[in-house]
């Protein structure tokens, strides 16, 4: 962060303290006003709901979803009419933590509709924000967040065992990945244009359908996630297609035959898969582990005084990672290893390229509200009539620059880092299922006992897992 070292009040023009009468003109007091107005605007555009995350985090880490949810809940208005998407968010993925999957869904369609409908805000509030800074207009979500909330969506739908709502879900991510590229000309469109996680799962709600449409859809859809991690995923997240995408990749391709399966195994040459036969024989248990916590923004600001005394300040957000200590999972079905889960939806490198493809645009909005407050600042000095005036106005118009000039540091913070998904294939009946969480280096950091797990033939179960150390 940049700052000029020199003290404030050295640049103030006349003399100090104020003598006499000021005899302000009518609009000289006007602009003062508006001045104390616009910084009291700008406190008031804090989010004061963010103290809340490191008790939910603390929570969290000790599996207490249910009273972070209930935090969430009783600190509502904390979040403010601006930040309702935040909070709505924040309900949703913490009913999901706790395993209210339905309670969850309905949290993020408020969202949802919430986003839908900023996406056309008014321009009468995005010309207050150019006045402030965009604290103060209702929260949006970012692009990348926009999308999420219709995977979540999908992971609590397939959780219930609903296939059919699940797969409407993950069909609307490129959808609206299409409709949110389109506002941005071509060198301003994002790296993350598709989804290659939500690819995957449309394949495997086509996949449980069974019929000869579904499993030709079920193709269509893994050859394409298969396409994205290679040609997106891998080069910009260092994220490959996972063990899970590849066996059911193959096992499609298998059911089309010809061509199309020559060419999967010559892309995939070695890999065990499973046929068809063998998912129609046994039960398919996907886990979908939500692993660390995502980046938080902090600010980046220039400020410095221009050689007439006056500030110029800009700020802009930019996301920082945390570490986690937990970073894969494993799972061991009645004592004996079966699979470990793959990284497959690297949440928080797409949030930071996300920021990082319209950073342009928000110094470029940034510049100029801090241009245009200068100004202001200069034309109103040079209206007043007295040293007096003039002085007042130097204050007042500075405190309400450096005020008014923060960065948005608004964000979908209870969003994990990253996802990993596996599956596997278990015969019908009672399975003891548990899962070990590993650090970077393999070892067990803990474990989680999923219990006997009923497996039916033919039909797939997702089980959601989350980790926040």
């Amino acid at each position: 962060m940049m700052r000029s070292s020199t003290p404030f009040f050295s640049f103030i023009p006349g003399a100090f303290p104020f003598r006499g009468s000021l005899g302000f003109r009518k609009g000289l007091a006007g602009w003062l006003l508006a001045g104390l107005i616009l910084t009291a605007v700008a406190l008031g555009g804090c989010s004061p709901h963010r103290k809340i995350y490191a008790k939910l985090e603390t929570m969290a880490a000790k599996g207490e979803y249910e009273e972070g949810l209930k935090l969430i809940e009783e600190t509502k208005k904390t979040y403010g009419g601006n930040n309702e998407v935040i909070y709505h968010l924040d309900r949703g993925m913490y009913a999901h933590l706790a395993g209210k999957y339905a309670e969850s869904n309905q949290a993020f369609e408020q969202a949802e509709r919430l986003m839908d409908e900023l996406y056309t805000e008014s321009i009468t509030k995005h010309i207050g924000a150019f006045a402030t800074n965009d604290s103060n207009l209702p929260y949006p979500g970012e692009d990348f967040e926009q999308v999420t909330v219709n995977i979540y969506r999908a992971i609590n739908y397939a959780s219930l065992g609903q296939m059919d709502e699940a797969l409407v879900e993950a069909r609307k991510v490129d959808n609206k990945l299409n409709v949110i590229n389109q506002q941005y000309s071509a060198k301003d469109k994002n790296a993350y244009s598709e989804d290659a996680f939500a690819r995957m799962l449309m394949a495997t709600f086509y996949q449980a359908g069974g019929s000869q449409d579904d499993l030709n859809d079920a193709f269509i859809s893994n050859r394409k996630a298969v396409a994205i991690y290679q040609k997106q995923y891998a080069p910009l997240y260092h994220v490959g297609p996972p063990g899970f995408l590849k066996n059911n990749y193959l096992a499609t391709a298998g059911f089309m035959g010809g061509e199309e399966l020559q060419q999967a195994k010559q892309l995939f040459p070695g890999n065990n898969s499973y046929n068809l036969s063998d998912l129609r024989n046994h039960g398919l248990v996907v886990f979908v582990h939500s692993a660390g916590k995502g980046p938080v923004k902090e600010e980046e600001s220039f400020r410095a005084q221009m050689p007439d005394g006056n500030f110029f300040a800009v700020a802009f957000p930019r996301y920082v990672r945390r570490s986690s200590l937990i970073t894969g999972a494993r799972v061991v079905v009645d004592g004996n290893p079966a699979i470990a889960l793959d990284p497959a939806a690297p949440i928080g490198d797409i949030a930071i390229q996300n920021l990082k493809n319209r950073i342009g645009r928000i110094r470029v909005k940034a510049i100029a509200r801090a241009t245009a407050k200068y100004i202001a600042n200069r034309a109103i000095q040079s209206a007043a009539r007295s040293d007096e005036e003039k002085a007042l106005a130097f204050i007042v118009g500075n405190v309400a620059t450096l005020a008014t000039e923060s960065a948005d540091l608004r964000a979908w913070e209870t969003l994990p880092d990253q996802i990993l998904i596996g599956g596997v294939l278990l015969p019908p009946g009672k399975k003891h299922i548990v899962v070990e969480f590993t650090s970077g280096k393999q070892d067990v950091v803990t474990t989680r006992d999923l219990g006997d797990i009923e497996i039916t033939p033919g039909k797939t179960r997702f089980i959601s897992l989350h980790t926040i150390q």
